[in-house]
């Protein structure tokens, strides 16, 4: 009956909003309200971008039923499975999740936490420096990342004395920080289509590298991590939780040689990285930066992500062991299985965004914001509405497909081509941290529920242990956009604030241990 109710009135609305003349200035607007409205209710993503879309749609046929459907599914959602980018998107992600459930199964990462943590009784800040080294090298998944670090640090953890909750929090502060970051993952096709789709005349791969360094909060997260475990930096919200002494059972994990993972990743990173050579129809160069560049900025994007991840595929499959509890075709196809319900997510926000450039949105709000405001400031107003979007609705990827369109459309509307080439890979930084950090701080995120349950402990108290965590780095990175702001450099910005952040840190493990 809720759910009737809540697309009635997402249709109600949408209808009314078409139809009565002086609703007709928050036209552009609508499909974002109606979209966080209904995740926020729903608690789902894919629920949530589909009833903008609807509204959209609703609002762009006059209301009229048949014509929205028209609009909605001919106009939006169709095309966007059309071309290389999109196509090639979309099989990437399918092929990386298969290649994440052969590694997952593989037990080869069990293998290397017990070399690791040789010993009798491990130290502490040796246990979760190993779980957040095994996070950086499961770069290639942020949910595969959170479920198979925290499923086995978890026995270690116990034996240690160290609370479930503290290990959570390194399992999530490492998992979506090093996916959003790292250049080969399941967030790089839906990374590089959002932001082609809304600067089409820029080249994406070059934005998304640039991008980096302006992302301070993914960053100094991954540098907080392990700094707060080195100087044993523990906030009072931490320190309340207590370790919990039953171990997980032995027989929970498979354990193999480790070259079974470290042969597919190295697999997985020079077969993308070579076949942007070998696709972009020029001489293989290998050590010639401007054979890397011409590559890059080519159109050999979509088919070097599929022939790599192809190759990085066969190989993980060739060096699964033949003992292993799961036999390698269930496992990659649990793992591309696994991935659908992104996949789902990814071609809405994409329609999403179709739908927001009909209605001519990103005009819209910066009308709306006004011609005085300085450029230089979107990228902290723009981490700030990311991450009370996530935190709203505990989404990283439908927050993404929500604002990046407007973000970057905002900014391409009437600003010259050298501040839109200036200012995007701030922009773009800050849709992803402000995802990254609203879905840290949100008790309905996905990849906090995955981290909580995969370390053993309550959802709510993993949020309410790590937010002191997040909100440090969330602050430092404001703190590196405002610097940006009044115009140094993104690296320089978030430098400075790396530096602060660390000072902080070790000031306040000093003070506690005083």
């Amino acid at each position: 009956m809720r759910s009737l109710i809540l697309w009635l009135a997402v249709t109600g609305s949408a209808i009314a909003v078409a139809r009565i003349p002086p609703l007709g200035a928050v036209a552009p607007f609508w499909p974002a309200v109606v979209a966080v409205a209904v995740i926020v209710v729903q608690r789902q993503a894919a629920t949530g971008l589909a009833a903008g879309v609807i509204a959209g749609s609703l609002i762009l046929a006059e209301g009229m039923p048949l014509e929205t459907l028209r609009v909605a599914l001919g106009v939006h959602v169709f095309p966007q499975f059309e071309g290389a980018w999109h196509i090639g998107a979309l099989v990437f992600t399918l092929l990386l999740g298969a290649f994440a459930g052969l590694l997952e199964t593989s037990g080869g990462f069990e293998t290397l936490l017990r070399r690791l943590l040789n010993g009798p009784k491990p130290p502490q800040r040796k246990v979760l420096g190993s779980a957040y080294a095994m996070g950086l090298l499961c770069f290639f998944d942020g949910l595969a990342n959170s479920m198979l670090v925290g499923r086995i640090a978890r026995k270690a953890v116990d034996r240690t004395g160290i609370s479930r909750e503290k290990l959570a929090w390194v399992v999530d502060s490492t998992s979506s920080p090093v996916a959003c970051v790292a250049f080969i993952s399941t967030w790089i096709a839906t990374q590089l289509t959002l932001i082609r789709d809304s600067l089409p005349e820029q080249n994406a791969y070059e934005l998304y590298f640039r991008s980096i360094p302006a992302n301070p909060y993914c960053v100094l997260t991954l540098i907080l991590v392990p700094l707060a475990i080195f100087v044993r930096w523990e906030p009072k919200a931490m320190r309340r939780y207590r370790p919990t002494r039953d171990e997980v059972p032995d027989q929970e994990n498979h354990a193999s040689a480790i070259w079974r993972v470290i042969v597919p990743l190295l697999a997985l990173a020079l077969g993308i990285a070579l076949s942007f050579q070998v696709w972009s129809g020029n001489s293989v160069r290998l050590f010639s930066l401007d054979a890397w560049r011409e590559a890059a900025s080519g159109q050999a994007g979509p088919v070097a992500l599929v022939g790599g991840a192809l190759l990085g595929l066969f190989t993980a499959w060739l060096c699964h062991p033949g003992d292993a509890p799961t036999r390698p075709a269930e496992a990659a196809v649990r793992g591309a299985a696994g991935l659908l319900p992104a996949l789902v997510i990814l071609v809405l926000a994409w329609s999403l965004g179709s739908v927001f450039e009909a209605l001519g949105a990103a005009t819209a709000v910066k009308d709306l914001l006004g011609a005085n405001v300085s450029p230089g400031w979107l990228p902290l107003a723009v981490f700030a509405t990311a991450s009370i979007t996530a935190f709203s609705t505990g989404s990283s990827w439908g927050t993404m497909g929500l604002i990046m369109p407007l973000a970057l459309g905002i900014l391409g509307e009437g600003h010259s081509p050298e501040v839109v080439a200036t200012l995007a890979p701030a922009v773009i930084g800050a849709v992803f941290g402000g995802a990254v950090f609203g879905d840290h701080a949100s008790p309905f995120s996905d990849t906090s529920v995955v981290s909580a349950m995969a370390a053993g402990c309550q959802p709510l108290d993993h949020i309410l242990s790590q937010l002191p965590y997040a909100l440090s780095a969330a602050a430092a990175a404001a703190l590196g956009y405002a610097l940006i702001a009044i115009g140094l450099h993104p690296a320089a910005a978030t430098a400075l604030a790396g530096f602060g952040l660390a000072a902080v840190v070790v000031l306040l493990s000093r003070r506690k241990s005083a």
